[in-house]
């Protein structure tokens, strides 16, 4: 375990320890234990000495104190989000704006904020076309674009911004580009993009004019997702949504897990 994750819980035993020098410090072998038991602390007070005993004959409850607190502060992020999630629900779901795969009416709705050049989108994506594929008609995905890697990664907001004029020509022809991207390694420049819409079988030329027709929504639309995003707590990419749950990264096992649940209550 790397040093520096145990700053965090360490810094505050130190400091005490220097404020109190042999007066003592509010932690004990016990006291260890209670916390691993959850059982809270007491307020007896021992020699530093003591406590420092305590943790080097079991150094693992350092570890173990270190991920409960990872732990928590996860859960009262989460806890956030939800709270959050029920002031945005129309904005997340029912945005007219946000391209969509699947029908209106399938069991399993997902909310996916993207970046075309993120790695782990990348890998989320294979997963959701398996999904489609050997789901038919089971599946909605409402795409919100989110180029956040713009000024990181080549072509982000470009290739995003002509996802979006895509939809114009066809739900299918959206699908395939969208897609398409995701597969594309590396950045993008714009005749890498038009030879991607070309190769989905989009007409490059319309295509770059509804881009430039459609500017102004769309920066409107990117703005609006970005507050979106932050009012959920999301900073960064992919992140999924499905009822009230929050899945984070390319976690492909738990989305499985949320489709699967879905559609045994379909069935």
């Amino acid at each position: 375990m790397s040093k520096n994750l145990l700053i965090p819980l360490l810094l505050p035993i130190s400091v005490s320890l220097i404020a109190g020098g042999t007066a003592g410090y509010l932690a004990t072998f016990e006291q260890i234990q209670n916390l691993k038991a959850g059982k809270g602390v007491s307020s007896q007070i021992i020699d530093p000495d003591a406590l420092r005993e305590a943790i080097l004959a079991q150094p693992e409850v350092v570890e173990e104190a270190f991920y409960a607190l990872q732990a928590k502060r996860q859960a009262e992020a989460d806890a956030a989000k939800k709270g959050a999630l029920a002031n945005v629900k129309g904005a997340l779901f029912n945005d007219k704006n946000d391209p969509v795969i699947g029908p209106d009416n399938a069991p399993f709705v997902l909310v996916e904020f993207f970046d075309y050049n993120c790695a782990y989108c990348k890998v989320a994506s294979k997963w959701l076309r398996t999904a489609l594929d050997e789901n038919p008609g089971k599946i909605k995905i409402i795409l919100k674009d989110f180029p956040i890697l713009e000024g990181r990664s080549k072509g982000s907001r470009e290739s995003s911004e002509a996802a979006w004029a895509a939809r114009l020509q066809g739900k299918d022809k959206y699908e395939a580009f969208h897609f398409a991207l995701m597969d594309a390694r590396g950045g993008f420049d714009s005749q890498r993009i038009d030879e991607i819409a070309a190769n989905s079988g989009l007409d490059v030329a319309r295509l770059r004019a509804d881009m430039k027709a459609n500017k102004k929504a769309f920066d409107t639309l990117v703005e609006s997702n970005m507050r979106l995003a932050r009012s959920l707590g999301i900073d960064g990419t992919p992140a999924f949504i499905t009822g009230d749950t929050f899945i984070t990264g390319a976690d492909t096992q738990k989305l499985q897990s949320l489709l699967d649940a879905a559609l045994a209550e379909d069935s």
